[in-house]
């Protein structure tokens, strides 16, 4: 199992004011599994979603990653699980604005520190042709249309080979024409064997998933698995 939450918790601290941002949520999300998170504002499904990736802690319960115990890492252990075995693509690209697509795909790599130069630029242009960028690899974000910028995040998101791809709100900056050539990218890297976890408030992108978790009120309300998902 890649992915265990056991009676998670979370709970934040505003004022005087405690705010439950999960309510004992347990779940698990296996090898190859396509998910989408559903819910209204206010339901949890960032809370999730931030703890998923190892960049907020619970307040209690366990989550366990490809069977370790995340819960009882230090803050080192947690980046580098971050580097090295979780991709993010956010809604906003989050490129570094002066660097080439070359250079922000190769960014988690010389974070990494232990890849030599060529070997971090021949990584980085085999993720930009895996997301159809090929022809771009020189070009600026300002240079680059809003499908471009989402296809250079998730090649950065994909470099360093992650077991766990975790994309929020991936088509929200983007028009529904441009959305589904990326959710086509998504629906082909989950045919590739990437485990992916993705947030949306759009139904039709939620059916590109094979499973849909719903959350209300810091709780799974709702999660079903459905067909074969949508193919592009």
């Amino acid at each position: 199992m890649l992915i265990r939450l056991d009676n998670v918790t979370r709970i934040y601290k505003v004022g005087v004011e405690l705010i439950h941002a999960l309510n004992g949520v347990d779940l698990e999300i296996a090898d190859n599994e396509y998910v989408a998170i559903m819910g209204p504002s206010g339901s949890g499904k960032s809370t999730l979603m931030n703890l998923l990736g190892c960049l907020d802690r619970a307040t209690s319960g366990t989550y366990e990653l490809a069977g370790k115990d995340t819960t009882r890492l230090g803050t080192a252990a947690l980046a580098r699980i971050r580097n090295q075995q979780i991709g993010f693509v956010f809604q906003t690209f989050e490129l570094l604005p002066r660097q080439n697509a070359l250079k922000n795909v190769e960014l988690p790599l010389i974070y990494s520190n232990e890849i030599g130069f060529r070997a971090r630029r021949g990584l980085a242009r085999t993720a930009l042709d895996r997301v159809g960028l090929g022809n771009r690899y020189k070009h600026r974000p300002n240079q680059l249309s809003g499908g471009e910028k989402q296809r250079v995040a998730i090649a950065r998101a994909l470099v360093c080979n992650p077991n766990l791809l975790l994309a929020d709100e991936p088509t929200g900056n983007l028009d529904s024409r441009t959305g589904d050539g990326i959710m086509s990218v998504f629906d082909q890297l989950h045919k590739d064997g990437q485990t992916i976890v993705m947030v949306t408030h759009e139904e039709y992108i939620a059916q590109h998933a094979r499973r849909v978790i719903r959350m209300s009120d810091g709780q799974i309300h709702t999660d079903e698995r459905q067909g074969k998902g949508v193919t592009s």
